[in-house]
């Protein structure tokens, strides 16, 4: 798993613009309900001209976010909602990356 978080300029300054998880295919668990994900700094900056889409992503909503006190230093998504969402979507979130 690699995190990278891709900033631009906001009103004059730099800022965080999206919090990018890349995984290998079969690297998440897509069968749990929840992953955790580390927090971990200092998150390997990129500007947003960097930012590929050349691979199958899901975005995550705050909605899909979660904390939970046994998991310090980690956030979890709701992969239960993700899955929903793919396949609403007519895609196979096995081919996300």
């Amino acid at each position: 798993m690699k995190i990278a978080v891709y900033y631009d300029y906001f009103e004059g300054e730099l800022a965080p613009l999206w919090y990018v998880i890349n995984f290998r295919k079969g690297e998440l668990d897509w069968n749990k309900d929840m992953a955790y994900i580390p927090i971990a700094a200092p998150f390997q900056r990129q500007g947003a001209e960097d930012f590929s889409t050349d691979s199958m992503g899901i975005t995550v909503a705050l909605a899909d976010l979660t904390l939970n006190e046994e998991k310090p230093g980690k956030f979890g998504i709701r992969l239960d909602q993700l899955r929903r969402r793919a396949t609403e979507n007519k895609q196979n979130y096995w081919e996300a990356e």
